[in-house]
């Protein structure tokens, strides 16, 4: 291969450097201000279901209204299975409510939504106008490797293996007593 031992470290070191910096550059997109405009609201998705969790409830109305500001947001009716959705919510705590036609329904504790995430919560419509919340945050479902700590362990992975190939492979010639 090279007679010189520096100009292979020389272009294992270019390489290296190259492979790292396309790991860790963010690559431009047409769509970069509108993910970024998005991303700053979060989400809240779930079920409404009735008194003993036994049948999911059409037609209800969720509410919820920001602790902080006052503000209000109201997502479209459930759908036949229960099923809600709210869209662009801003980052804080709220408080969550229910207008049925049996009446309101409001949960007795608030509800975090952070930016850029969707949060899930299923509620039980219970007597005396309460409900019961179960529920969670999904915006941390990514996969591992798709994450930065993953892609940076796959690229320390990619270094390592590609310097034990190049320690297995490289030659040296043994030294001649006799010049």
């Amino acid at each position: 291969m090279f007679r010189h031992s520096g100009l292979r470290s020389r272009f294992l070191a270019s390489g290296l450097i190259v492979g790292f910096m396309l790991f860790t550059l963010p690559l431009p997109s047409r769509g970069q201000t509108e993910t970024q405009s998005f991303a700053r609201q979060g989400t809240l998705q779930g079920t409404v279901y009735s008194e003993g969790m036994k049948s999911r409830v059409t037609g209800a109305v969720v509410k919820i209204k920001n602790l902080n500001n006052q503000k209000e947001y109201t997502g479209q009716p459930t759908d036949a299975k229960g099923n809600y959705k709210i869209l662009m919510i801003e980052e804080g705590w709220y408080t969550l409510g229910i207008t049925t036609p049996a009446g309101d329904f409001n949960l007795n504790y608030g509800v975090y939504i952070k930016s850029g995430e969707t949060a899930k919560l299923s509620v039980e419509m219970l007597p005396g106008g309460a409900l019961e919340g179960k529920g969670g945050n999904s915006g941390n479902n990514k996969p591992f490797f798709a994450t930065a700590g993953g892609i940076l362990v796959l690229a320390v992975a990619a270094v390592g293996v590609g310097f034990g190939v190049y320690e297995l492979t490289k030659s040296e010639e043994e030294a001649s007593p006799i010049r």
